[in-house]
């Protein structure tokens, strides 16, 4: 066997998608911040990023996620977030399956019942509560940085869909939220193909007809990179509300868990417009079905923007171990997408 670049990773999934943790072999990554490592690995590791994520190595929905050390004495580890399309500075589902995994190798120490610790990421410290029982993390609660809506009530003209009413809202990543139902579109797993051209379309339509900007710090993400395609609430309970959504992804797929961080733009919309208060539960379901639990546990603002600092809860599970690596004659050293395919943009290696 010859393999060249061989990546060790501990596979998990998270509620339903998949994100893989690397605990050894990649080069190190210079940065005094991690959005200064998020940077040099665009810059100068893209490869490594498209060999984990797309295919062969990788599937068509596929996350993984690179520990590094922390930037700051308050986080136990950095964590650099690699999906189909880039870097992003955050993703809950990522962080719940890069807790877990810790935890339940050892590289964090377990302290049952709870096991508290801090991950530094790209969008700021993330801290985490892990429920451990007998060595098994049961569940992951991360306090997310604050999360705001930051256009509201805005109607932007959709190709195919016409005139369509959406929020735009920060929860780590920038989200397009509009109602599935003003788009004529049933929240089941038959439709994901019209949900993700539609959802497509949708982020493509806000982005060109709305300004995004983070009002306190502008290195982050200035473009919506997700449409969350939301289904009406419910109660659940005196304490809870209940939602269904399908959150899509560019270049086009739907997060299987219910997202993390689009539970947090999700939940700024919800307490803006009085429909979730703070200490209620939101019950956030993905398409699929699986779960997170939202909180809101207290109001700020975040450069003059009224937010709420939001938690989320949900699990993950370790599905084996594997070491990846790239064979000298693999024609698709870098990895493929049928995206890139049909663009041009992936030359095979003869």
């Amino acid at each position: 066997m010859r393999l060249d670049n061989v990546i060790h990773l501990v596979t998990a999934h998270c509620e339903g998608i998949v994100c893989d943790v690397v605990v050894g072999g990649a080069p190190g990554i210079p940065g005094d911040s991690m959005l200064a490592k998020k940077r040099y690995f665009e810059e100068h590791l893209d490869g490594l990023r498209t060999q984990l994520v797309l295919e062969p190595r990788g599937t068509e929905v596929q996350c993984t996620n690179v520990l590094v050390p922390s930037t700051r004495p308050d986080a136990k580890f950095g964590v650099l977030i690699l999906e189909k399309d880039g870097l992003v500075d955050m993703s809950g589902g990522n962080i719940i399956s890069v807790a877990t995994v810790l935890v339940e190798t050892g590289l964090v120490a377990p302290v049952e019942p709870i096991t508290e610790f801090s991950l530094d990421t790209a969008a700021g410290v993330v801290g985490l509560r892990c429920a451990v029982r007998d060595g098994k993390v049961l569940d992951v609660t991360f306090s997310n940085q604050p999360a705001f809506v930051l256009h509201r009530d805005q109607v932007v003209d959709v190709p195919g869909a016409g005139p369509v009413r959406l929020d735009v809202a920060w929860g780590g990543m920038w989200y397009a939220i509009v109602n599935a139902a003003d788009l004529g579109i049933q929240l089941h797993p038959r439709e994901h193909r019209e949900i993700i051209a539609l959802g497509e379309r949708v982020r493509e339509a806000a982005q060109r007809a709305l300004v995004v900007r983070h009002p306190v710090d502008p290195d982050l993400a200035a473009a919506i990179q997700g449409t969350i395609l939301a289904g009406p609430l419910e109660r659940a309970g005196e304490d809870a509300i209940r939602s269904r959504n399908a959150t899509v992804l560019p270049p086009g797929w739907i997060d299987r868990c219910p997202c993390g961080t689009g539970t947090c733009a999700r939940m700024s919309v919800l307490h803006a417009r009085g429909e979730l208060a703070a200490g209620e539960r939101f019950l956030h379901d993905s398409l699929i079905g699986t779960q997170f639990t939202g909180r809101i546990v207290a109001e700020t603002r975040v450069g003059g923007v009224p937010a709420i600092v939001p938690t989320v809860t949900g699990r993950a599970w370790i599905t084996g171990t594997a070491q990846k690596g790239v064979d000298p004659t693999d024609p698709f050293p870098h990895g493929f997408s049928m995206e890139a395919l049909a663009a041009g943009t992936v030359a095979m290696r003869s």
